[in-house]
Formats: C-alpha cells, structure tokens, sequence
C-alpha cells in the first residue's frame, strides 16, 4: 500500500482543512512533527475552542483537486529500477 506522510498531507493544505472542518468544532487540534512527518496525537482544547490565527490561515496552500492528485502520484509512484 502507498502512502503520503503528513507533512505532505500538510503541503497540500489538508491538516488545516481536517482540523477547521472536523477536529476544531469538536474542541481537538490534530498536531504533526514537521521533522518526521508523523501524527503522534491530537489536542484538546481547554475551552473547547479552536481558533487558527488569521495570519497563519492567509498562508494556506491553495491547491486544488487536481493538483493534489498530481502531487499524490508524483509522491507515491515507484521508482524506477
């Protein structure tokens, strides 16, 4: 099975887009080691509430359907012998 490490997931904008549309309005934040690429736990809000800074969501990559499935391909093809 191929895969892609969160890093990439996160190059592609999909992190932010996980946490906003599923894990914030639960009060969870997932989090990622951005030397390893790995997932290792999610947050809990102590208030419930999470909140990306307005400065760090105008850095988001925009990437659409198409060029996210390019990269996954790209990232994912097996090398050449």
């Amino acid at each position: 099975m191929k895969h892609i490490n969160w890093n990439q997931a996160s190059e592609l904008g999909l992190i932010m887009r996980i946490n906003r549309e599923i894990l914030h309005p639960l009060g969870l934040a997932m989090t990622r080691n951005p030397e390893n690429g790995a997932s290792e736990m999610l947050l809990v809000s102590d208030d419930g509430i999470w909140e990306y800074d307005q400065m760090l969501t105008l850095k988001v990559p925009q990437v659409s359907e198409e060029e996210a499935r390019a990269k996954i391909t790209e990232w994912t093809k097996e090398p050449q012998a």
